[in-house]
């Protein structure tokens, strides 16, 4: 089954960004057999002067494939690592819920934290009257709105990016479709207007790339290249 687990810990100065804290959650799942780590998303939501966080305002969501049995220890594993990873001064929370759990209200709340300032209480409400499992860890706990946020967003499928999945650090050089199926599966490549590559064009990856989320599908946006390279087009 298909879990989302969402996690904000609203930095401080000291601490390790949220998306590096996703990546070192999603990996300590996997080391102890609780989940396989799809991919890690990240969302964007509110600039506000009153908003803790110290360059962006953004929280991850990691897509997870987990039997059922093992969700109470993955939510303990949740708590341990962000209490042990967590920076002193910051406020980590997370909200844990099976794909099939979803109300629309928790994808409003999702859009709602890009452009409106919530508070706590209603996040932990939301949650519970839906049955999620979900806590702050450290200091306000006022990432459980932005770790909520995040599954909202997520689920809902048309905003944010992908910042890891099995390969994405491989991307360096130039491959066709089919090469790069032998290590990493996007959901469809294709321009901002959604014209598409042909299976044996050359696509050339020179810098880090953010594949985003469009209509729940991890869609890597390419460009065409310019004349006089031998690829056709750029990542």
């Amino acid at each position: 089954m298909y879990l989302l687990l969402g996690i904000d810990d609203t930095d401080s100065e000291e601490s390790q960004d949220t998306q590096t804290l996703a990546v070192s959650l999603g990996k300590r799942l996997e080391s102890l057999s609780l989940a396989r780590l799809i991919n890690i998303s990240c969302h964007e939501l509110l600039h506000h002067p009153s908003i803790s966080f110290t360059h962006t305002n953004t929280s991850c969501c990691l897509l997870l494939d987990a039997e059922a049995i093992k969700t109470r220890e993955i939510d303990l594993t949740c708590r341990e690592v962000l209490l042990r990873e967590s920076a002193p001064y910051s406020n980590p929370g997370f909200a844990l819920a099976t794909w099939n759990q979803f109300d629309p209200e928790i994808v409003v709340w999702g859009k709602r934290a890009k452009i409106n300032q919530l508070v706590r209480a209603d996040a932990v409400s939301l949650g519970r009257q839906h049955n999620m499992s979900m806590a702050g860890i450290l200091g306000s706990g006022v990432g459980v709105i932005g770790a909520l946020a995040a599954v909202g967003l997520r689920y809902e499928g048309n905003d944010g990016w992908v910042s890891w999945m099995p390969g994405i650090t491989r991307l360096q050089g130039i491959y066709t479709q089919i090469q790069l199926s032998q290590f990493i599966q996007f959901d469809r490549i294709e321009t901002e207007s959604g014209k598409r590559p042909a299976f044996d064009d050359r696509i050339s990856f020179s810098e880090t790339v953010k594949p985003i989320l469009k209509n729940g599908k991890v869609t890597l946006l390419i460009s065409a290249a310019k004349r006089g390279v031998d690829f056709q087009w750029q990542a």
